[in-house]
């Protein structure tokens, strides 16, 4: 889900970033360029770290700024499908549920909330029941869920993610822990680390 990626690019240093020390005019420009922006096979892009530049760069004749190599580590959020993950409700409408995951909020459609048992949903309550169970679900509750989907957008557009919460052992934590007679515990994300080129 979160990944720290090695990346080698190139960082355009502007003729008005001259005075400033390469290193952090290299790091400006690489925060403006990654951090927010979905990026293929990285995803969303969390933050950067301070890049090891190459002093030696080549001068671009058109606008006078220097280009120079770069090697940096991107912290990026990717979710993939079928991974199981945990967020909190931050909304609940007729059609389910919105849960942030990472910094990206997923979608529950509301035939996936709640196992075999139908749900009915009072938006202004902002309450989600359990017809047969009676077992509710609100706005600030932690779940737990299946990634079904995930769409990495273009520049500008937001990632899409739909969770599935009603199979065995997902869904509200509390439900959960009920159901393996165990007292709530807290979640441990786990990072995993990958090497990227010409990204």
């Amino acid at each position: 889900m979160f990944y720290k990626t090695k990346v080698q690019d190139i960082v355009n240093i502007k003729p008005s970033m001259f005075k400033m020390d390469l290193q952090e005019a290299a790091w400006r420009q690489l925060l403006e360029k990654y951090v927010g922006v979905p990026v293929d096979r990285l995803g969303y892009v969390i933050m950067v770290s301070k890049p090891k530049v190459d002093p030696l760069g080549k001068v671009v004749s058109e606008d006078g700024s220097s280009n120079h190599k770069a090697e940096f580590y991107v912290y990026s959020f990717l979710p993939r499908r079928g991974e199981i993950v945990e967020g909190v409700v931050v909304e609940i409408q007729d059609f389910g549920i919105f849960v942030r995951i990472g910094n990206v909020d997923a979608f529950v459609h509301k035939s996936w909330i709640m196992g075999d048992d139908r749900v009915v949903i009072n938006k202004f309550e902002k309450v989600v029941i359990g017809e047969k169970t009676r077992k509710t679900l609100r706005v600030g509750d932690v779940v737990r869920g299946r990634v079904a989907d995930v769409a990495i957008p273009r520049k500008n557009m937001l990632m899409k993610i739909a969770l599935n919460l009603k199979d065995r052992y997902l869904g509200k934590l509390e439900w959960i822990y009920e159901e393996l007679g165990e007292k709530p515990k807290g979640g441990v994300d786990e990072a995993g680390e990958k090497e990227v080129q010409g990204v």
